[in-house]
C-alpha cells in the first residue's frame, strides 16, 4: 500500500516536471505547483520548503534514472574498448531520450536561474563527471587507456560535450540516439584511445 504522503510527494514532483516542460522556470512557484498537483499548501510544505526544493527532487529523480540505466562501462561491468564506445553512447541516448525535453527545459531555465544552474551542475552533471572519471581511472589501471590522460579533465570535457550534443541532436533537432552516438563516439575514441605521444618511439 502506498503511503499517502509519498503519493502526494510524487504528485508534487510530477507537477513540477509538467510546469518546467510547459512554462520553464517562469512558471515555477509554490502556488502553481500546488494547483498542478492538486495538493493543499499544508501538503506541499510538509514535503518541500520551496519550489526550488521540488525542482531538486526532479533532478534527483533524473539522476536516479541515469544511474540505474548506466551502460556497462559506466556501471563498471566491462573494461572499455573502442568498439564499445558508440554502442554505449547510443544506449545512453536511448534511455535518456524520454527525458531530453525535461533536460532541455531545465537547462534553458538554468540560464536565468542561478540556483537551478547550480543544482543541475552539482546534482546531475558533477555526478556524471565523477562516474566517468572513475571509469577512466579504472581502465587506466587495467592498461586499457592512455596513462597520460587526466581522468577528471577528460571526464569533465566528455560529459559537457555529451550534454550539449544530446540536447541539440535529440532535444532541439529531433535527431536519433544513433546520430548522437555516431557523432560523440569519434571524440570519445580519440580522447580515450588515441596514441599516447609519450609512448611513441
Amino acid at each position: 500500500m502506498v503511503d499517502p504522503g509519498d503519493a502526494q510527494r510524487e504528485a508534487i514532483v510530477d507537477a513540477t516536471v509538467e510546469l518546467l516542460l510547459r512554462e520553464g522556470a517562469a512558471g515555477l512557484n509554490v502556488k502553481a505547483i500546488m494547483a498542478e498537483a492538486g495538493v493543499s499548501r499544508t501538503a506541499f510544505y510538509r514535503r518541500f520548503d520551496t519550489a526550488h526544493d521540488a525542482v531538486v527532487a526532479v533532478l534527483d529523480r533524473l539522476l536516479d534514472h541515469m544511474i540505474r540505466t548506466n551502460d556497462d562501462w559506466l556501471a563498471g561491468a566491462v573494461i572499455g574498448t573502442p568498439d564499445l564506445v558508440e554502442s554505449n553512447l547510443v544506449h545512453n541516448g536511448v534511455v535518456l531520450a524520454p527525458y531530453v525535453p525535461l533536460m532541455c527545459a531545465i537547462v534553458d531555465a538554468a540560464g536565468t536561474d542561478e540556483r537551478l544552474r547550480r543544482a543541475w551542475r552539482e546534482r546531475v552533471i558533477q555526478e556524471r563527471i565523477d562516474v566517468t572519471a572513475g571509469s577512466i581511472r579504472r581502465d587506466q589501471e587495467a592498461g586499457a587507456l592512455r596513462a597520460t590522460l587526466d581522468p577528471v579533465a577528460a571526464a569533465h570535457a566528455l560529459t559537457l560535450m555529451d550534454e550539449a550534443l544530446l540536447l541539440e541532436i535529440i532535444g532541439r533537432r529531433g535527431g536519433t540516439p544513433e546520430e548522437f552516438g555516431r557523432i560523440a563516439a569519434q571524440i570519445w575514441i580519440h580522447t580515450l584511445f588515441a596514441d599516447d605521444p609519450a609512448t611513441r618511439s
